[in-house]
């Protein structure tokens, strides 16, 4: 019997694969996205001219309903990568509450069968040596991943609440680290990041050393586990879907250098906050109650992962930035430049700055770093930098081919990007204020009357703020600039730095139709 199947997140990595996988069993399907994190209109764009395929772009914390009766849905917002869901947590918790209340409420009406895409993650750092469906989990509550963590482990909650008070027909699984084909290649993971660095010949950065572990399953593995939970009457889950072969984050590191015929080289950072030391699933209750054990192993899978990567285009992995001052001088913005250098080292930054000092040499390259000091040496070098660290940028663009600049909140700096960016169009900009920016400048109110700045605000492809209150004086001047407003601490402000980075790369173009 052929069926109308609501999948949210389809435009995700594995909500494309299942939007696929029903329209050709000659289903209905209609795909929810809001295309805010890891979801992509190329993962779609090949079925939209399917008539029995719509997409809507629709952010599922706000409710939706359909005069056509609805069968199923797969419930997948939220985006599983922590450089996504730690931008804005307070969202990904609304995606895992209000969100799946209103996932809930509309499978209630329609009397639809609804799946909850859960997560390993709701173990946080196992007690056990593997993980199975009885484990209550040790995760902490504080931590920065705890909005994924905790939102995940209430969405199953709610789910189980409704079957209990309501009669919900639900189904829970929780997944484990999938991969294949269609991964966004900017979601700062792993399996993604190796092979990116692996094919580009650049530095395999291990944050930790390497000895936590994970075990990774073939995506084609899991739509069928998918599948055959979905078609089950009388087992709601939650099921673990995942491949019981562990596997260290050192020794994956070392099989894709090796598959990929790499020269890249294994570095090492530091572990990151409440990253848990293991990661394996006891797949007993999947096999007894599905009959499913995953088939592909991972030396198959990752050739057939890797052959995908070899056909798209990689990142750039290069950004330019204008800085009034940088190393061995270092103002608020400066350092948040040079820590985000620091959690990028796979990435190239090169930074154009005024000199100063005549004791300083015009470059200078700190590991992933490239430092260009342009002038005299002396302290009229600032008044150069908007001609020459323009026309500077121009000439390095011609080798490098920049689609990225990012301006450190300078009035300098600011409008060397701002003619950069005018030369070149297509290159994205950042332009970047912090309140210790503007406390260590000076009053705002002569910043926010210079010409510099309506230009600025005008060029800019999106201007992140640190304090609330500048974006109601900057709003005055320029309306209709995407400002993103975050009060954090130095370490969550690079991290949001990144992320916009990785969402000005991914920028969607093509406008899809919506549901009507």
């Amino acid at each position: 019997m052929k069926k109308t199947i609501l999948i949210t997140g389809g435009a995700g990595f594995i909500g494309s694969y299942l939007c696929e996988k029903y329209l050709k069993e000659g289903h209905k399907i209609i795909c929810l996205d809001n295309l805010q994190t890891t979801g992509s209109t190329k993962n779609i764009e090949r079925l939209l001219d399917n008539n029995n395929f719509k997409f809507i772009k629709h952010d599922i914390i706000r409710p939706i309903n359909f005069s056509e009766k609805i069968d199923w849905i797969f419930n997948l917002a939220c985006s599983g990568s922590p450089t996504s869901y730690q931008y804005n947590p307070i969202h990904t918790i609304k995606t895992n509450t209000i969100g799946v209340i209103n996932m809930l409420e509309l499978a209630r009406r329609h009397q639809a069968r609804i799946m909850q895409f859960s997560t390993s993650e709701i173990y946080g750092d196992p007690l056990t040596p593997t993980q199975s469906e009885t484990d209550n989990g040790n995760v902490n509550p504080l931590g920065p991943r705890a909005c994924y963590d905790e939102g995940k482990r209430c969405a199953e909650t709610l789910f189980m609440d409704y079957y209990r008070e309501y009669g919900a027909d639900i189904k829970i699984i929780r997944i484990f680290n999938t991969y294949g084909p269609k991964m966004d290649i900017n979601d700062g993971r792993a399996m993604t990041n190796f092979i990116v660095n692996a094919l580009a010949g650049k530095d395999v950065v291990i944050y930790g050393d390497g000895s936590y572990t994970r075990s990774f399953q073939y995506i084609d593995d899991l739509l069928k586990g998918i599948d055959l939970m979905m078609n089950q009457d009388k087992f709601t889950g939650p099921v673990n879907l995942g491949n019981p072969e562990e596997v260290s984050i050192l020794e994956l590191a070392r099989k894709i250098i090796s598959l990929t015929g790499s020269k890249s080289k294994i570095v090492t950072e530091a572990k990151a906050t409440d990253d848990p030391k293991r990661r394996c699933p006891d797949i007993g209750l999947a096999e007894e109650k599905l009959g499913w054990h995953p088939k592909i192993s991972l030396e198959d899978g990752l050739d057939k992962t890797i052959e995908y990567f070899k056909t798209i285009e990689l990142p750039e992995k290069r950004v330019l930035a204008f800085a009034i001052t940088y190393y061995p001088d270092l103002g608020p913005a400066e350092l948040a430049l040079a820590d985000l250098a620091k959690e990028m080292p796979d990435t190239e930054f090169h930074i154009i700055t005024g000199k100063f000092k005549k004791d300083l040499v015009k470059y200078e390259k700190i590991n992933n770093a490239h430092i260009y000091r342009l002038g005299l040496g002396g302290k009229f070098d600032k008044y150069f930098l908007a001609l020459n660290g323009a026309f500077f940028a121009r000439r390095l663009n011609k080798k490098y081919k920049f689609k990225f600049v990012w301006s450190v909140m300078s009035s300098y700096g600011a409008l060397a990007a701002i003619l950069f960016k005018m030369m070149f169009k297509d290159i994205l900009l950042l332009l970047i204020f912090s309140r210790s920016e503007i406390k260590s400048r000076g009053t705002l109110r002569a910043k926010l009357a210079s010409l510099m700045y309506r230009l600025a605000l005008k060029r800019a492809d999106t201007v992140m703020l640190s304090d609330i209150s500048l974006e109601r004086n900057l709003k005055l001047i320029e309306p209709n600039a995407n400002f993103i407003v975050r009060q954090a601490d130095n370490k969550s402000f690079v991290n949001q730095v990144r992320y916009t980075y990785a969402k000005l790369l991914n920028k969607q173009e093509k406008k899809l139709e919506r549901y009507k």
